[in-house]
């Protein structure tokens, strides 16, 4: 069997069951948006990696060093942020082609620094290699979080609510006009505003945390991938389904506009990947404290769907409640290469 046949997520089932953990300290190990371990009588430590590579992940085409230095630091604060944590720590390991000029490096740090202090994160390490043609950036974040409030993928019930946090589908439209003005200029300032999202997403880490020390949330994770994928991560660790309603799905007005002549772009909010909003799952009960919190922020908080029994799978409904054909749940490495 090859690699492409397994996919992404077969492979990391397929690691997880050949290194299961048993050591005392380990709560959580693989299959979820970080690792948790003990830390202290009170807290858990928080770990993450991530990798960005070049022309899988990046264009330098229209990803400026410094865009791509936040962006790779803000994936790894994600991570952080859907187990409602606070990041601390953060190493970065580079490798590059030797021909890359000292000022793409210089520029790469100074984005990494600056989204790191915004965020109040210490750079403590990290490695540098030369690389034969292809720009590799990894960066690891260590964080905590209090022993009570650490937010699973699993956890999800029967009856509890879909919630996701801002706009969804921005980043995917942002990189379909990245990918395609060529030459042109782009002057429609939503529009603008989508190809930012896609380059210099900011993550969610304050509200990860305040859902966290309220615990608004049996379970949350980020959206990465795209919701219908990262959803379905949800409902595999909780064993249950979920069902989604289109029309609740919150857009921005780029996409809005966008998918009135580009109607089959709605997958783009389904599917799109890299918003790094939160996706969390709260009882019925926490209603009235979500949409009080949504308020306070200054933000979307949107209900999206409801978490129902296993057996009907995660289906997503159109505005007469008929399912609605998913094309694609997200973005799998391996698959579509």
């Amino acid at each position: 069997m090859q690699i492409k046949e397994l996919g992404e997520l077969g492979l990391i089932k397929k690691l997880a069951n050949q290194f299961t953990v048993s050591h005392p300290r380990v709560i959580k190990g693989i299959g979820d948006d970080t690792s948790v371990t003990i830390q202290d009588e009170t807290k858990y430590l928080l770990c993450t990696t991530d990798t960005l590579i070049e022309d899988i992940h990046f264009s330098l085409k229209y990803s400026a060093s410094y865009n791509l230095g936040k962006k790779a630091v803000s994936i790894s604060l994600s991570d952080i942020a859907a187990m409602g944590g606070t990041p601390a720590f953060l190493l970065t390991s580079i490798a590059l082609p030797p021909t890359t000029s000292t000022d793409f490096i210089s520029l790469l740090y100074r984005g990494i620094k600056e989204r790191a202090d915004e965020f109040g994160v210490a750079l403590i390490g990290g490695n540098t290699s030369s690389a034969p043609d292809k720009i590799v950036i990894n960066t690891t974040m260590l964080g905590e979080v209090p022993k009570d409030q650490v937010i699973f993928r699993k956890g999800a019930s029967v009856g509890d609510r879909v919630y996701v946090t801002g706009c969804l589908g921005d980043s995917g439209l942002g990189l379909k006009i990245w990918k395609e003005k060529g030459d042109r200029i782009i002057t429609d300032p939503f529009l603008k505003d989508a190809m930012l999202e896609h380059i210099d997403p900011l993550p969610r880490v304050k509200e990860g945390r305040i859902i966290a020390e309220k615990r608004l949330a049996t379970s949350m994770i980020d959206v990465s991938d795209g919701l219908i994928s990262d959803l379905r991560h949800i409902a595999e660790e909780s064993m249950v389904g979920a069902k989604v309603w289109l029309k609740s799905i919150p857009l921005s007005t780029a996409l809005k506009r966008w998918i009135l002549d580009h109607p089959e772009d709605i997958m783009l909010s389904l599917a799109g990947g890299e918003d790094y909003e939160l996706l969390f799952t709260a009882s019925m009960n926490n209603a009235n404290q979500i949409d009080v919190l949504a308020k306070e922020l200054g933000m979307q908080i949107t209900q999206i769907g409801e978490i129902v029994p296993k057996e009907f799978a995660i289906t997503v409904l159109d505005e007469n409640g008929a399912v609605f054909p998913l094309a694609r749940e997200g973005f799998e490495h391996f698959k579509q290469l």
